[in-house]
């Protein structure tokens, strides 16, 4: 699971470059990622449904965060293991895909 969450946060990182190689700006980008991880601290079962499917599909903060922690306690099931499996792939996926949109978009700055 520790590697499921260092792979998520690879994309999220690969989502952050590919959005700088198009906007030329990064800044706010970092500092959203920055709060959503903050967010991940507190137990995604404290938040309510919307949020929570949020934090745990659209933007993987609760696997990258909060799915290990509940791998150390033994709190796991098989369903959040293949869950977690399928959104790790997928992010990948669209971050391996929206980067290769940015290089096809980019443009030196210099020349």
């Amino acid at each position: 699971m520790l590697v499921f969450s260092f792979l998520i946060a690879l994309a999220i990182h690969i989502i952050v470059v590919a959005i700088g190689i198009i906007t030329t700006e990064v800044d706010h980008t970092i500092m959203i990622y920055r709060d959503l991880t903050q967010m991940g601290r507190i137990p995604i079962d404290v938040y309510a449904q919307p949020v929570r499917i949020a934090l745990t599909y659209l933007i993987p903060i609760a696997i990258m965060i909060t799915v290990p922690a509940q791998a150390l306690l033994g709190l796991m099931t098989y369903k959040l293991v293949f869950i977690s499996l399928f959104t790790v792939l997928f992010s990948l996926f669209a971050a391996f895909r929206l980067f290769h949109h940015a290089l096809s978009q980019y443009s030196s700055a210099s020349s």
